[in-house]
């Protein structure tokens, strides 16, 4: 198959002409007047598929009505086959996120395991985003509690190390997770890398659930230690597998001994759909995951299921299982699909299932009850959210229904390290992957030039995006206002945006909203909804900014402590970070590694040396 770069050489923009669209299968990429993508989709056949959106007798969803309005261009990728078209469409949904393809609620960013195998001694850690980095990832995952959870199991179990490379690299001696038994001290070599590669393939056999394989070999490990005489090692492992046994009784078997597979259930209701994810492994229900999905343009649940499958696995590679369990609504077309889809990406062949009977039949009704509930849960909140919004809406006097809110706060101390911060709410739930913040170039404490930078930078960016939001809540008043209020007009978007202001409580008086009409603030009780919602995107606010400002604020200090150093000026401050990747990389390096980098002699080694040792590793 060509790559998404060449493949993208194959276009048809502004010439919508159907002789002209090969009969080729392929990729179709409808997009609006300021080319960004609207809709993917894949065809067996390109030219039949797109003279179903444009023949003037077709019928439409209102969803699809809407995206085409919108379509000014139509780029087209042609393919080898329908299974190349179909692994394209789900990597470029993946990496253009279009509007109106099925995507997983508030594109939140999952939280991922990744084991860098890459590196000679892999560290384990909690990323959101998968990068083609040669890393495993084990994921998406729907808590991050539940993950941290995991994460902290597995450094006491296996005692991998959860540090970076830059940082494991410049240590002198063990940390202090070596110290309280989680981390085995790979940076010093306290530990052969052989007997650490067994722990790192023991925790991708953990993570992929196949835990009667770990305790066979740990009880072999045990008793060759035993056996050499090594009983601190025996020991070790002893209470690894103690450990190990406690969290397998924990589970209950669900299925037969042996089974691994996935059950993947979705209940569908108007624009929003459930979508249920059992994992079983080894007989054991090892892990549920609940998404739910802002619909695309699929029109029925057998399509939005097909979408939710590639887009799941195309987040997880590594764990697509031998077998996935599918419900009956599908048609034998696109269980083809999906098996052609799931065996690309596992490498092997993947057997599809559709149960309708047994044990596994039980694994799909439970999942489906799951999906109908979580479903029921997720509509009864947004009709709470719609009643708060009109709620708003009514109070705050606005244009519109506030379905997407971005609040804004400005951090600094006198004028220094000034950081605006915006953050997202989207049918009230915070959306953390759109939080901002922004490095205000104006100087001196200067509240309301700052206002207004932010703000032409976050409404620049909108228009350029088309992602603006239904209302802005600004930390300030009356003079806050008024700035934000003249960008707006500037950018022509006072009778499209709606914006307000709230002002902190002083002398006892409540906290004051004020509007763009009237002078006059107005005053809720203090329990009201409105204003407890106010408060709740101002505060995000504020504490997202407040963290951002601390970290800049600390990181010049520790720039401007390094520049205190004799012999140290800005070249050689640049050499050195350079070098070693940050301030604590310096700091835990050797006089020789010092001595290593380029314009650093011997003597400016050792006074470095010596200044950051008294300082306890600077940073």
């Amino acid at each position: 198959m060509k790559s998404i770069e060449e493949a993208l050489k194959y276009t048809l923009c502004d010439d919508l002409e159907l002789s002209l669209i090969p009969k080729a299968p392929g990729v179709y990429i409808f997009l609006d007047g300021d080319m960004r993508p609207l809709y993917v989709g894949k065809a067996k056949g390109l030219r039949n598929r797109i003279s179903s959106y444009l023949r003037p007798t077709a019928s439409h969803t209102p969803k699809t009505e809407v995206m085409l309005r919108r379509a000014r261009f139509l780029d087209v990728l042609v393919t080898g086959s329908e299974k190349e078209a179909l692994i394209l469409e789900a990597q470029l949904i993946g990496d253009l996120k279009p509007r109106y393809n099925i995507r997983l609620r508030d594109d939140k960013a999952y939280p991922f395991l990744r084991i860098g195998v890459t590196s000679p001694y892999p560290g384990i850690s909690i990323v959101r985003r998968r990068h083609k980095d040669g890393a495993l990832y084990f994921g998406p995952y729907t808590s991050s509690s539940e993950l941290r959870k995991t994460l902290n199991l597995i450094s006491s179990l296996f005692r991998l190390r959860t540090c970076s490379d830059s940082y494991m690299k410049n240590r002198q001696r063990p940390c202090l997770k070596f110290q309280v038994g989680k981390c085995s001290g790979p940076c010093t070599g306290m530990i052969t890398k052989q007997r650490y590669m067994e722990d790192v393939n023991r925790v991708k056999e953990f993570l992929r659930g196949k835990t009667n394989r770990i305790l066979a070999a740990l009880r072999s490990d045990m008793e060759n230690a035993a056996m050499s005489l090594e009983f601190e090692r025996a020991a070790m492992l002893r209470d690894c597998i103690s450990a190990i046994e406690r969290v397998v009784e924990g589970q209950s078997v669900v299925a037969s001994p042996g089974l691994q597979c996935d059950v993947i259930f979705m209940e569908q209701s108007e624009q929003i759909a459930q979508a249920v994810v059992f994992m079983v492994r080894e007989g054991v229900l090892r892990n549920k995951r609940s998404f739910s999905l802002e619909m695309g343009l699929e029109e029925d649940v057998s399509q939005a299921y097909l979408s939710f499958v590639k887009l799941f696995y195309s987040y997880s590679q590594n764990l697509v299982p031998r077998e996935v369990v599918i419900p009956p609504f599908l048609s034998k077309e696109q269980v083809v699909s999906i098996t052609n889809f799931l065996s690309h990406v596992r490498g092997s062949k993947v057997r599809l299932t559709m149960a309708r009977s047994g044990v596994k039949k039980r694994l799909l009704d439970n999942a489906m009850l799951n999906a109908r509930q979580d479903l029921e849960v997720e509509i009864k909140r947004r009709r709470s959210w719609q009643e708060l919004g009109n709620e708003i809406r009514k109070v705050l006097g606005l244009k519109r229904l506030p379905l997407h809110v971005e609040g804004i706060d400005i951090s600094n101390t006198c004028g220094v390290d000034s950081i605006g911060s915006i953050v997202s709410f989207k049918d009230g739930l915070a959306q953390k992957v759109r939080y901002r913040y922004y490095n205000i170039s104006q100087p001196g404490p200067d509240d309301y030039s700052m206002i207004r930078e932010v703000m032409s930078r976050r409404i620049k960016s909108g228009l350029r995006r088309g992602d603006l939001p239904d209302l802005f809540v600004i930390d300030g008043g009356r003079g806050q206002l008024s700035v934000a209020l003249e960008v707006l007009k500037d950018h022509g978007l006072l009778n499209t945006v709606d914006i307000v202001s709230l002002a902190k409580d002083r002398d006892d008086e409540g906290e004051k909203i004020y509007l763009p009409e009237g002078d006059s603030p107005i005053i809720l009780e203090r329990n009201n909804v409105v204003l407890r919602f106010c408060q709740r995107v101002r505060d995000e606010a504020h504490r997202f900014g407040l963290d951002r400002h601390r970290r800049k604020r600390m990181k010049r200090s520790m720039y401007s402590r390094i520049l205190d150093i004799p012999g140290v000026g800005p070249k050689r401050q640049k050499l050195l970070l350079k070098h070693f990747g940050s301030i604590k990389g310096v700091a835990s390096a050797t006089v020789q590694e010092l001595m290593a980098v380029p314009g650093i002699s011997e003597r400016v080694a050792r006074n470095i040396h010596q200044f950051l040792s008294q300082r306890r590793g600077l940073g």
